[in-house]
């Protein structure tokens, strides 16, 4: 199984700079969890309908890669409790589970020579980074766009714009305010009629009102 929407996330997103932006962002990391969970979800593992989320295959689910373990752990007992998407979404915000799945992709996409493994020092802590090659990034980007402009989107393509849009980054992706303008145009004309992108938005929507109450619990906690 490969996890593509979270691969193609993590190539877009992480940058080195002044600081990591994937690896020690708690925003960006909760939307890596949920690029995976759209990725099991396109691929049969999960369904999402009226609002709930259910496991669909199970035998395919103890076949998922072992960084993922602790992902499979937290749904089975979660999705037992409560389906709703409300409830189940919360475990975005789980440390462990993206940190299992930042490290899993991260060496994936090594061995493919779409990342460079480095050292970043944050704190004194040093933390493992997958920093993207320019010519990795620029392809995901490219792609995106060709298959906008073709008429040939994929979920994968669904997946990625809308948790880009979701955090306000696609500006930063396509710095032409009129390329920009004529792709989501495109993007909203293609997807208006469109189910599957109908429920990615809601499970991008939904996350995103968890991952903004976990922050402000988290700046309470601080201050």
């Amino acid at each position: 199984m490969s996890l593509t929407t979270a691969k193609n996330y993590l190539l877009v997103t992480e940058r080195i700079g002044k600081k990591p932006m994937l690896r020690t962002r708690f925003t960006t990391q909760a939307y890596l969890v949920l690029a995976t969970l759209m990725d099991l979800r396109d691929q049969g593992v999960l369904t999402v309908t009226a609002g709930e989320m259910k496991l669909a295959d199970q035998a395919q689910l103890t076949t998922l890669p072992q960084y993922l373990d602790e992902l499979k752990i937290r749904l089975q007992n979660d999705l037992q409790q409560d389906a709703r998407l409300k409830s189940v979404l919360k475990l975005v915000t789980s440390w462990n589970i993206v940190n299992e799945i930042y490290d899993g992709i991260g060496e994936e996409l090594e061995r493919d020579g779409l990342v460079k493994k480095v050292i970043f020092q944050n704190n004194l802590k040093p933390h493992t980074i997958y920093a993207p090659t320019a010519s990795s990034r620029v392809r995901v980007i490219d792609d995106l766009s060709k298959n906008i402009d073709g008429h040939k989107l994929t979920a994968t393509d669904v997946n990625l714009w809308l948790l880009l849009r979701q955090q306000k980054a696609l500006p930063y992706l396509f710095s032409d305010d009129v390329r920009l303008a004529k792709l989501t145009a495109e993007f909203n004309r293609q997807t208006a009629t469109d189910e599957g992108a109908a429920t990615t938005q809601i499970l991008t929507a939904t996350a995103g009102e968890i991952i903004q109450m976990k922050k402000f619990e988290m700046d309470g906690w601080l201050s």
